[in-house]
């Protein structure tokens, strides 16, 4: 198991990296933990014999990597006026502009920024890459399946952590931030990961009842896993992160009610179960809110960075660039670029995301690429729900309700957020997304 156990040290050290290095924002930084990420994956494929590897993948997940990855490969490749008139008259519009200033160029990529979408596949192939060997980990894990798991637990224990640390320094005017720049990117890591110390403390109780001899010991374990928890949660809520303590406590009645529900044999008992669940996180959402966070509800209409009215903005001056973009998108990292043609709002700043991660990629990716994405998404979370539904072995039941719900968070925060262009955020979702994708088998 030695091989593995390197592996899964180097999968942590670049995902660490990205994250200590402000969610690996700057091209360099993420370019490290793409590296070791790649280093770590050439050794494991290279030197682990195919009977070692773990099943194949469904081929409702395999296709969609594939389409998508060629998919953005052609955004790259340079096309003949004529034809980029008939995939993207927009496009084709950009290059004729260029015209007077560049008379011989006839040939032009379907992306609008060529070198930000060149970084746009390296960071897609990454989170792939880190997918296929999270989920070779996981087989290979499979009689211990919570070890795979535990990195991402450290690293966000130690981001909240360092975020409460800036709390108490600055107490009362402190928020946490973590080693990132943005409060709500820093709280969309934390709210992800956080499924995972809450059911792994239920794993560990229900062990120790069959166990009864290591119950003490479990016990010490299942509290130090649920103080990561509230650790975490703690952290969520005084980033001052609106979305993201709303989200947070989403999470936890979303796993509960997974945890629950499917289980409960009767449909009285069921009902009961969810409503108590849902009487005790209204209740925490009256509880826990501290001052800080209830005055920042209080100004919705504001924030430091964008108010809610630009942000509405935002999202309907990017439906014109959609609707210009339409089936072919302006190319990965080409918003920015492509967007200053409709910006109204916000207009003596830059902006380089919608706000939004659905119109960010539906905008870069157009309806084709955008098709694909959501193809492979859901061949994943398929595979994450017949595993709550299906699984009779309760420690892989557990995960996957977990994987369930860090898919919920993501979900939920992308509605109003860009925490999926952080490539530590995405590459810890690619993470957790393997993870399911093999412990959701039968």
């Amino acid at each position: 198991m030695i091989g593995p156990l390197v592996c899964l040290f180097l999968l942590s050290f670049a995902l660490a990296w990205a994250a200590f290095c402000n969610g690996g924002i700057a091209t360099a930084d993420w370019s490290v933990s793409l590296a070791i990420l790649g280093s770590a994956s050439a050794g494991y494929w290279l030197f682990t014999s195919r009977r070692h590897r773990a099943p194949g993948l469904k081929r409702w997940v395999r296709w969609p990597v594939y389409a998508l990855t060629g998919y953005l490969v052609f955004q790259l490749i340079p096309l003949p006026a004529g034809l980029l008139q008939i995939l993207s008259p927009a496009r084709a519009a950009l290059l004729r502009s260029l015209g007077p200033v560049m008379p011989g160029m006839h040939e032009a990529p379907l992306s609008v920024a060529p070198p930000a979408a060149l970084l746009g596949v390296f960071t897609l192939l990454g989170c792939i890459a880190g997918f296929l060997l999270v989920r070779e980990l996981a087989w290979r894990f499979s009689s211990r399946p919570w070890i795979p798991l535990f990195p991402l637990v450290f690293i966000a224990a130690l981001e909240a952590s360092i975020g409460m640390y800036q709390v108490f320094a600055a107490w009362p005017s402190g928020h946490a931030t973590g080693t990132y720049a943005n409060y709500d990117h820093f709280a969309g890591l934390l709210e992800t990961v956080l499924p995972f110390p809450v059911l792994y403390g239920v794993a560990v109780l229900r062990r120790a009842k069959r166990a009864p001899d290591s119950s003490t010991w479990r016990a010490f374990a299942a509290c130090g896993s649920w103080l990561i928890a509230a650790l975490l949660l703690l952290a969520v809520i005084y980033s001052l992160s609106r979305t993201g303590f709303l989200v947070g406590v989403a999470v936890l009645f979303i796993i509960g009610a997974l945890s629950i529900g499917p289980r409960t044999p009767s449909p009285g008992r069921r009902w009961v179960s969810l409503g108590v669940l849902g009487a005790m996180i209204v209740l925490l959402l009256i509880v826990l809110p501290p001052d800080q966070l209830i005055e920042r509800f209080a100004m919705f209409s504001s924030t430091e960075k964008l108010s809610s009215d630009t942000r509405l903005f935002l999202w309907k001056e990017t439906l014109s660039l959609i609707s210009e973009f339409r089936w072919f998108g302006c190319g990965l990292g080409g918003f920015e670029s492509a967007f200053l043609k409709y910006q109204a709002a916000a207009a003596n700043s830059s902006v380089g995301f919608a706000h939004n991660d659905y119109l960010q990629y539906l905008a870069e990716l157009g309806i084709i690429g955008f098709a694909l994405l959501a193809a492979l998404l859901s061949g994943i979370l398929m595979q994450i729900f017949r595993g709550v539904l299906q699984l009779t072995y309760e420690n892989r039941r557990l995960i996957v309700i977990g994987c369930a719900g860090a898919f919920a968070a993501v979900l939920l925060h992308s509605l109003v957020d860009f925490n999926m262009c952080i490539p530590a955020n995405a590459l810890t979702l690619a993470w957790i997304g393997g993870i399911g994708s093999m412990n959701g088998l039968d």
